[in-house]
């Protein structure tokens, strides 16, 4: 498994991340065995340094309310479990049943914004990519950052599963393909200026809500 950069882990102990990093390092300690050991050692090593995480700071939702309101938001031919995000997240984010889907190609690959920090302009966006299937090619405009929250995907040579730490630099360009058998469902955050879809997507992504 991937992992953030430890600086990242460091300023989230700290309390020090804006709210789209901080989310992101949510779903990936809950996936991750290694990194929450690592954020309690940071936390342990600065007195002083607040404990609270996302969960203690918002008022959670019940499992069930939250399990429902997915299941109408999520189309019926993708898995609702799989789109399930950890509860920490989901009390810190717009209720599903209002997340807005854009389906981005005929063969069911579709994203929904999530949240955007109104001091860095930063985005949270949660995509699902069905199986034997891919994202449309797209370059990163600013830093891209993706947790794999179920399944995998190939991504060139590289192939990343869930809980991976997927970072995409700015300039680079990539189309994240999935396996016959298998779907995927990341959640990404990308900084201004965002990415740019290739092709006549492109156009139609600045008509996109986003």
């Amino acid at each position: 498994m991937t992992h953030p950069p430890r600086e990242r882990l460091r300023a989230y102990a700290a309390g020090e991340v804006e709210l789209t990093k901080r989310l992101l390092v949510e779903a990936h300690l809950q996936l991750c065995a290694e990194c929450p050991r690592r954020v309690a050692e940071y936390r342990e090593g600065a007195p002083g340094l607040p404990a609270a995480t996302v969960s203690d700071e918002t008022r959670l939702p019940s499992f069930d309310r939250v399990w429902a309101a997915v299941e109408q938001a999520v189309p019926r031919d993708a898995s609702p479990a799989a789109a399930v995000l950890p509860p920490s997240l989901l009390g810190a984010l717009p209720d599903p049943a209002g997340w807005r889907w854009t389906v981005v190609r005929s063969d069911g690959v579709r994203f929904a914004l999530l949240v955007r920090d109104a001091e860095t302009a930063s985005a949270l966006y949660v995509c699902y990519i069905p199986p034997r299937s891919r994202f449309p090619r797209h370059r990163h405009l600013g830093l891209e950052e993706n947790v794999v929250l179920a399944g995998s995907y190939q991504s060139g040579d590289v192939r990343v599963e869930a809980g991976d730490w997927v970072i995409g630099a700015p300039d680079t360009e990539h189309t994240p393909t999935t396996r016959p058998d298998q779907d995927c469902w990341c959640l990404s955050r990308l900084e201004a200026p965002g990415m740019r879809l290739s092709g006549w997507r492109g156009w139609l992504w600045h008509l996109l809500p986003h």
